[in-house]
């Protein structure tokens, strides 16, 4: 078992959540360069990085829809990026490992220039809550 599938089977207690909108036309691209993404973060550690878009914009019950939130523009689509580490301690390795890689900084500019002009990319690092689990 390769070190990809063996990290796909390790949970994690810390997640990071990045949401975003981009137009839909983008959304090839954007594929692309979070193919590109999971390998540089793979790369230096990080136990998964998983990518969605939301399947439905459609509210339930009393529950508003994220994408009613984020956009309403149909033209758009939401995504959702997850990527999953040991603890706090192995976040700061990760960030220690890949900080002087310039190849972050290029793929950066282009998830800037696919995403919406002027949207904001809303972020959270997230504890597991292990009495929960």
């Amino acid at each position: 078992m390769n070190m990809v599938e063996n990290n796909k089977n390790i949970a994690g207690s810390i997640v990071e959540i990045f949401l975003y909108r981009a137009p839909k036309k983008n959304h090839d691209s954007l594929v692309r360069l979070n193919k590109q993404s999971h390998d540089f973060f793979i790369k230096y550690g990080a136990l998964k990085f998983e990518v969605f878009t939301i399947h439905s914009r459609e509210n339930m019950m009393d529950f508003v829809n994220l994408a009613k939130t984020i956009s309403e523009n149909e033209d758009e689509e939401v995504w959702l990026e997850i990527q999953s580490y040991k603890n706090s301690q192995h976040v700061k390795e990760f960030i220690d490992k890949m900080k002087d890689d310039k190849s972050m900084e290029t793929l950066y500019k282009e998830f800037i220039d696919l995403i919406t002009p002027g949207s904001v990319v809303s972020f959270g690092g997230f504890d597991k809550i292990e009495e929960i689990s």
